[in-house]
């Protein structure tokens, strides 16, 4: 499955627009990820492992409610994240 990135989370990524894992869950993809990309381990997830409720997460450009960690994954899905800017 591939990771695509923008903004701050790209730039964690090393620059790399894309990152294929092999996994077959949500879990399994964003350790592998972070594994790869230890840099994104803090923006991604919080001290419990989670992923932070800043990000909201799409799967084959649908908007994921609420992802569950557990959730099944092909090779050929693609994961986005879309961060929430906080300001005044």
């Amino acid at each position: 499955m591939t990771f695509e990135f923008n903004g701050m989370l790209l730039r964690a990524a090393g620059n790399q627009r894309t990152v294929r894992v092999e996994a077959s869950t949500l879990s399994e993809a964003l350790a592998e990820l972070t594994s790869k990309h230890p840099q994104l381990r803090s923006l991604l997830l919080d001290n419990a492992g989670q992923l932070r409720q800043a990000h909201r997460v799409c799967l084959n450009s649908e908007m994921l409610k609420q992802p569950d960690a557990n959730m099944p994954l092909s090779e050929d899905d693609t994961i986005e994240f879309f961060t929430a800017i906080a300001g005044g």
